[in-house]
Order: C-alpha cells, then sequence, then structure tokens
C-alpha cells in the first residue's frame, strides 16, 4: 500500500459487507455515470479554491488541499489500474512535482486519471468487473467492489475539503447528485 493509497478501516468493513450482500455486477452505465459526476465534482472543488491555496493545510499534520485531491485522484486511478488492468504497467499521469504547486497541472492530472479510469470502465466486461482480486495486500473481492469503495473514498475525501475551501472564504461548489 502506498502512502498516498489506503482505504479506511471503515471502508474495508463495507468491502465484507459489500461482497456477502451481492455478488451481482450493476450495470456499467451506473458505474460510468458515477465516475462522471465523482470527476465534475472533483474539477469543481479544485477550481474553486484560490491558486495560491494549493499548499494549504488547516492544521499541521495533515495534507495540503492540493494533497487531498492527489491522494483522491491517485488512489483512483490505482484502483482502476489493479482491479481492470492487472499486470499491465501504469501511464504516467502527471509529475507531483508540478501538480501539488500548480492548479493547472492539478486539473490535468486529475483529469488525466479520471479519463483513463472511466475508459477503462467503459471497456470492462462483466467477467472483468467480477474478477474477485486482492488489491494492497487486502482481502480479494470484486472488482466493481473496489470500484464502488474507491467511489466512497472520493465522496469521503472530498467532504474533507469543505473546510480548505472555508477558511479561504470560498463557500464549497454543490456536489452534484442524481436527486
Amino acid at each position: 500500500m502506498t502512502a498516498r493509497s489506503s482505504i479506511s478501516l471503515a471502508a474495508l468493513i463495507l468491502v465484507g459487507a459489500a461482497g456477502t450482500l451481492s455478488a451481482q455486477v450493476p450495470d456499467r452505465a451506473r458505474l460510468v455515470a458515477a465516475w462522471t459526476r465523482d470527476s465534475a465534482n472533483v474539477m469543481h472543488y479544485i477550481e474553486a479554491m484560490p491558486d495560491s491555496a494549493l499548499e494549504f493545510h488547516p492544521t499541521p499534520g495533515v495534507r495540503t488541499f492540493a494533497g487531498q485531491f492527489d491522494h483522491i485522484v491517485t488512489t483512483n486511478f490505482e484502483v482502476a489500474a489493479q482491479a481492470l488492468a492487472p499486470g499491465k504497467p501504469m501511464p504516467e499521469l502527471g509529475d507531483s512535482a508540478a501538480y501539488l504547486h500548480s492548479k493547472a497541472a492539478l486539473r490535468g492530472y486529475a483529469a488525466a486519471t479520471f479519463d483513463y479510469m472511466l475508459s477503462l470502465v467503459r471497456k470492462a466486461t462483466p467477467a472483468q468487473l467480477a474478477k474477485t482480486l486482492p488489491i494492497w495486500k487486502q482481502p480479494p473481492q470484486q472488482a466493481w467492489v473496489w470500484l464502488e469503495l474507491s467511489h466512497e473514498h472520493t465522496v469521503w475525501t472530498l467532504g474533507q475539503t469543505v473546510p480548505y475551501l472555508r477558511l479561504h472564504g470560498v463557500t464549497p461548489p454543490d456536489y452534484s447528485i442524481p436527486f
């Protein structure tokens, strides 16, 4: 497990629950819609923060604003690559020396990771989505379960950025949800 890509204990408990509640692979269109919505929400939050605040962190020991988004999108990127393209080399999509300090580079990296993830989900077969595999030395789960957990992780971490925005006088963007 890398320092930037971790799943919480609560999420791992959900993995076990998700694996026992339903072995049915969700409709690929539903996964694509959820990840398209996540992408738009993440991009709106990145855009809302002033460029000068990318390196801001509200208290010592927590990620910077840019670091939070690196954590979100890198986790998604790694989950998609491991779940849907196991054994294939992961493409280089950005340079942290740039995207942790430049809003334009952060937007570019975030967009590239979501584009990569969505391309894998769009091409995934039901068999690929149903394949059971471990990620980050965690108990094996179906690929779609890993994607669902990564989606949940995105929403959770995005919510953690609200105080970052508010401390800079920024009203957080509306969160797009389908109801």
